[in-house]
């Protein structure tokens, strides 16, 4: 079993420049700051196996298909719930 959840990070100064950076919906309440999406991956124990960045600009339920694609190309493909 696989879990992931999603959070944010807003940046300031020469990395609002890189453009996976966006202004979006900032879990940090910083809508002044650029961020990027994160969403690690972790096992049932809680251990990180993995991540996967998006656009700080990105809706959280458009992550979902990405996640489960990046997952299966590393982990194998799993009877899914």
């Amino acid at each position: 079993m696989l879990l992931y959840d999603l959070t944010s990070s807003y940046v300031e100064g020469a990395g609002e420049k890189d453009p996976v950076m966006q202004r979006g919906y900032l879990r940090g309440h910083r809508p002044d700051c650029e961020q990027v999406v994160i969403a690690p991956i972790v096992n049932v124990e809680g251990f990180p196996l993995s991540y996967e960045t998006f656009d700080g600009n990105r809706a959280d339920v458009t992550t979902v298909q990405a996640v489960l694609r990046m997952a299966e190309r590393k982990h194998g493909r799993a009877r899914r719930v």
